[in-house]
């Protein structure tokens, strides 16, 4: 199992790559955008952000962490959107940030799911 520690190291580290993927001016996308590759990576970018802070809090996840992940979703995105504003060929797209907040999304999900089996199953018992 890895340490809550590691899971800190790795979720500032991906901020960092996030934050420097996102200065470079635009990136041009290896896959024909119609697929709208871009959006989904923007997505899986932010999910595994969001999987990284849920982990580096520990497996019992509570709902005092799932309500820090959701002032996390709602600030994160916007704040890489608006970064990016004076970078050439980049600039604010409230298509990236919706991307963005369906990653949180999915991670607020499955661990809400968790939280909520975990606790059918104590009044189970």
């Amino acid at each position: 199992m890895i340490d809550k520690k590691v899971y800190k190291i790795l979720f500032f580290a991906w901020w960092a790559v996030i934050l420097v993927l996102t200065s470079y001016p635009k990136l041009r996308s290896p896959v024909d955008d119609s697929l709208n590759f871009d959006k989904l990576a923007h997505c899986l970018v932010y999910f595994i952000y969001a999987w990284l802070f849920v982990k580096m809090h520990g497996n019992n996840i509570s709902s005092k962490t799932l309500k820090k992940l959701l002032l996390l979703a709602l600030i994160i995105p916007l704040f890489d959107e608006l970064h990016q504003i004076p970078i050439p060929g980049r600039g604010f797209s409230g298509w990236d940030i919706l991307a963005d907040l369906i990653g949180f999304a999915i991670v607020i999900f499955i661990f809400r799911k968790k939280i909520s089996n975990r606790r059918s199953s104590h009044y189970e018992d």
